[in-house]
Order: structure tokens, then sequence, then C-alpha cells
């Protein structure tokens, strides 16, 4: 799976999304707003220089983080109030 199809799966289940946007020069961009940052996530097929960077990918994975932590936070409540509720 590319970053592009990712995203649009991660954005059918999120909100707010991640906006995909295609450049004139073919590169696809995406905008983070958990992040505040616009990265590359597929490089132009014009000009070979216009590449996805790790730097890119990384800022990729803290939006996918900073998404994840509320429903993980949730995730950890739930857990301990069933382990009061067995212990009970």
């Amino acid at each position: 799976m590319n970053l592009t199809a990712a995203i649009e799966a991660f954005n059918a289940s999120s909100q707010p999304q991640i906006v995909l946007q295609t450049t004139r020069d073919g590169r696809v961009t995406a905008v983070l707003p958990r992040v505040g940052r616009e990265i590359v996530v597929e490089g132009s097929p014009f000009n070979k220089d216009v590449k996805v960077t790790a730097a890119d990918v990384a800022l990729l994975c803290e939006e996918a983080r900073r998404a994840f932590a509320p429903g993980m936070a949730l995730l950890e409540a739930a857990l301990e109030a069933l382990s009061t509720t067995e212990r009970a």
C-alpha cells in the first residue's frame, strides 16, 4: 500500500482529515492538521529530485501518533475499569 492510499484509508475514519493535494509538477502533498505541516507523499514524475524524504515519513508518523493518542487513553481507562470490575 502506498502512502496516498494509506492516508485515504485513514481519512475514512478520522477527523480532522489529512488533506491530499496534487501539484502541477505531479507530486502529491499532504497537509497534516495535527502537526501543522505539509509533506510530500508521492514524488514528482517530472522531477526526480522531488521525492518523499525520511523527514516526511517521520512527520506522518507523528500525525498518526497524535491521532491515536485519544483512543489509547480511552482504551487504557476502559481496561483499568474492566480490571477493577473483575476484582469486585
